[in-house]
């Protein structure tokens, strides 16, 4: 693909609303002239992602990080750039063309691209078999079984793998799809991996097909459930990870379910498709699922994008009780309200809903205890807690979970709660909350090692750079000054960047800002401009956008100027007072030095005089 030029960006990111762009992802709220929202790059409690429209950037108080809508679309789906400023051109219809050609960026490009239209054509080969071949009728069998009509299976793209994995692999061809582009896709595996001659197999075969779609409904990966009681294999089994599919960060349904999920201000998260599907077909529309995937903590980070609260819907048998257990763990560290609606044995969202009826499934929903409290409850019943020991045992257990919870005051109520409920001493309970706090942290470092020796063998994985934070005020208000003011940019800037600038730590933005081309006046221009930068000096430049400037006039602009010149001085006279007092100094590097102090002195009052 081509490199993308300046002036192609400025027309991308012109013609991109910043807003429309990320409120695709997760909702927005309006707080004044600007939108909020809980930032999706670190956990948080309080908003402090900031989308500025009259800037076209966003910015968080919290982690640092900010840009245009390029950056992040980069940021949030782990895009190159020119990956990410195709994907708005194409939204905006702005061609690529006549660009410097990168041939590796292009056959990365090209290749997802094809990853894309597989994933696509392929749902729809699967689904043209569900209806059509005389193999599925098993399939539909199956379907009818679970009360699912062919309508609802249109509206969920429901398709049939057929037993026959050829039969995939000589339609791909046949539709121009590569054995490479088939193995990038996940839905084709080596025969053996030391030996790529032997070809490649169909991942799912015989198996009713679910796709599985991004934020914005494009299929991304597919789950498979088996059909047949002897097939080889899990109940259902999903599409390895790949450049389009990161299982950690993907919920089934969510496309569908985000605004619901908003309206409602509560996510139902059940543990299956079909019990996914049973729900939104029945008017309960605020659900998703997981995958049957562990549910992990970048899972709880995009449910509190979207909501405060949980509800819980898995099995009621052990392990059920174990998931849902794990995922609480995951949630209250995010800052979400965790429920759960314990249903009968044996049963789930699903047969449920047959059985009862939409309507008693979701008063189930709305009576649904407080995680902590079911957890009580559900040892009442299985364990014999009349000993204090017994008693003392499960505190430490329910004190696990308290210590996840980050809010203070919440952590207090909840220790009352449980002391009370248990029949056990409060400062018991605290003392067993902070311990377990302290083995949390323990943990967690550990965790954070082992990150950074991964980061060490694969740089994919390395932390973002940390934030630039520019503390000198003067070279702060005027870098606003020139990325914002155009009558002070044309001013300042038509002057050769001054020496002195060179010798003031934190003067580096500064410098490239004064040499950088490009119209203060022009929102498209800056952000042009900003993406010629490093990340974490993008994200400096977003937060000066999003800071509002109490003075800017261009006499303001100019005392700066002699601000920084006389900081400069002064940094200088200090260096050479410090030299000075060095006794193995020679004669004539004294006498040098005391000539450039005086210098310095005459040139520090002439300032002062001139103003």
């Amino acid at each position: 693909m081509a490199i993308i030029s300046p002036e192609t960006i400025q027309r991308i990111i012109a013609e991109t609303d910043i807003v429309d762009v990320i409120s695709s992802y997760f909702p927005l709220k309006k707080a004044g002239a600007n939108f909020l929202a809980l930032c999706p790059f670190h956990n948080e409690k309080t908003p402090s992602f900031n989308v500025t429209p009259a800037r076209q950037i966003y910015y968080c108080f919290g982690c640092g990080e900010g840009g245009d809508a390029i950056r992040f679309v980069m940021r949030y789906e782990n895009l190159t750039f020119p990956d990410a400023a195709s994907r708005l051109a194409e939204k905006v219809g702005i061609r690529l063309e006549d660009e410097v050609f990168d041939p590796d960026a292009d056959r990365r490009l090209q290749l997802r691209r094809l990853v894309e239209k597989l994933h696509k054509e392929s749902s729809a080969w699967f689904h043209q078999l569900l209806f059509r071949s005389p193999s599925a009728q098993h399939a539909r069998d199956y379907l009818k079984a679970r009360d699912i009509n062919s309508e609802t299976a249109r509206r969920w793209q429901l398709g049939y793998a057929p037993q026959n994995g050829g039969a995939l692999i000589n339609w791909a061809k046949e539709a121009g799809f590569s054995n490479k582009v088939l193995l990038e896709s996940g839905l084709a595996a080596p025969q053996d991996v030391d030996n790529p001659a032997r070809g490649i197999y169909a991942r799912f075969r015989d198996r009713l097909m679910f796709p599985i779609c991004n934020d914005y409904g494009n299929v991304i990966a597919f789950s498979g459930r088996v059909l047949s009681p002897d097939a080889k294999g899990g109940k259902y089994i999903n599409s390895p990870e790949t450049m389009l599919f990161k299982k950690s960060k993907t919920f089934y349904g969510l496309d569908r379910s985000k605004r619901p999920i908003l309206k409602a201000g509560q996510a139902i998260l059940c543990e299956g498709q079909l019990d996914l599907i049973a729900c939104v077909e029945n008017g309960i529309e605020n659900t998703v699922a997981a995958l049957g995937t562990a549910f992990t903590e970048d899972h709880a980070r995009i449910l509190k994008r979207h909501t405060d609260e949980v509800v819980l819907c898995y099995d009621s048998d052990a392990a059920g009780y174990k998931a849902a257990a794990k995922a609480f763990r995951q949630m209250v560290t995010s800052n979400l309200v965790v429920k759960i609606a314990p249903l009968p044995a044996g049963e789930d969202p699903d047969s449920l809903i047959k059985k009862e009826g939409a309507e008693a499934f979701a008063n189930r929903i709305k009576q649904a205890p407080e995680f902590l409290d079911y957890q009580i409850d559900r040892a009442s019943q299985e364990r014999n807690l009349d000993e204090m020991r017994d008693r003392i045992e499960f505190a430490k257990e329910v004190s696990e979970n308290i210590a996840r919870i980050t809010d203070k005051m919440i952590q207090d109520s909840l220790i009352s709660r449980v002391a009370t409920r248990l029949s056990v001493p409060a400062d018991d309970i605290r003392r067993f909350v902070g311990e377990s706090d302290q083995e949390i942290k323990r943990a967690l470092r550990y965790s954070n090692r082992s990150k950074y020796r991964t980061a060490e063998a694969d740089p994919s994985q390395a932390p973002a750079l940390p934030p630039l934070v520019i503390d000198n005020h003067a070279i702060r208000f005027l870098c606003q000054m020139l990325l914002t003011v155009a009558e002070a940019r044309d001013l300042v800037c038509s002057s050769p960047e001054p020496d002195f600038l060179k010798n003031l730590a934190g003067s580096q933005l500064l410098s490239k800002i004064w040499q950088g081309n490009f119209n203060a006046g022009s929102t498209a221009d800056v952000a042009a401009f900003a993406n010629s930068l490093t990340g974490p000096e993008q994200a400096c430049v977003a937060r000066l956008l999003t800071e509002t400037i109490p003075d800017s006039s261009v006499e303001r602009a100019t005392e700066c100027l002699t601000t920084l010149e006389r900081q400069s001085l002064e940094a200088r006279k200090k260096e050479i007072l410090s030299l000075l007092k060095d006794s193995k100094l020679s004669a004539e590097n004294a006498h040098q030095l005391t000539k450039e102090l005086l210098d310095l002195t005459q040139q520090l009052q002439d300032i002062a005089m001139s103003h």
